[in-house]
């Protein structure tokens, strides 16, 4: 398992880390490979992750934890394990086997600003509501940015918005020491037209 903690400087190591969150995400992905590991990764919303050890028989088989030294530094992992399994994960029972997913690669631009301009483009959300949605998570800390975000994604997913699962991550592990660049980089997501036109389905 590995023990690299995610990047001490908010650019230079982006792309390695947005590597081994790509990864960490084929171990999520895995893990809902069954009915059951479906269902156990979704449990821990329920229970706000109190109960942590159904997920860890799912996810460490599959590969593990990343950055896993302390309950803190893993609870950003089972978070976007969880959402992902509630939410976008497909459903095992539909195929006879195992469903293979075949994602796109991990586009480090399409972060949650790039998500809300997308539910603009698709008329999904207005302007207003989409920019206060926003800057109400951007202002957020730690504790209320994985408090609010389970709600931030339903929505968002609710009204058929992509998530590049990947980097909601990157971004999340990056949050207690790199809130501000983080910040700016939803903020040029969600207001650069250059960012703004829509180039995926």
């Amino acid at each position: 398992m590995s023990t690299e903690t995610a990047p001490t400087t908010p650019l230079s190591a982006q792309g390695t880390w947005l590597q081994r969150c790509e990864s960490y995400m084929a171990t999520v992905r895995g893990a809902c490979s069954s009915p059951g590991g479906r269902a156990d990764l979704r449990s821990g919303l329920a229970d706000n992750f109190t109960s942590r050890w159904p997920l860890y028989q799912r996810l460490y088989p599959q590969g593990g934890i990343p950055a896993a030294q302390s309950l803190d530094a893993e609870l950003p992992f089972l978070l976007i394990a969880a959402l992902y399994a509630e939410h976008d994960a497909p459903n095992p029972r539909m195929d006879g086997n195992t469903v293979k997913a075949k994602p796109h690669a991990a586009d480090a631009s399409r972060n949650l600003g790039w998500s809300y301009a997308r539910a603009v483009d698709r008329k999904a959300m207005r302007q207003r509501n989409a920019a206060d949605a926003l800057s109400a998570l951007a202002q957020t800390d730690t504790a209320g940015l994985h408090r609010d975000l389970p709600g931030v994604v339903s929505e968002l997913r609710s009204a058929g918005i992509p998530v590049d699962w990947a980097v909601l991550l990157r971004d999340v592990t990056r949050w207690p020491q790199w809130a501000d660049q983080v910040r700016l980089d939803w903020a040029r997501a969600f207001y650069l037209p250059a960012t703004n036109k829509e180039t995926t389905k």
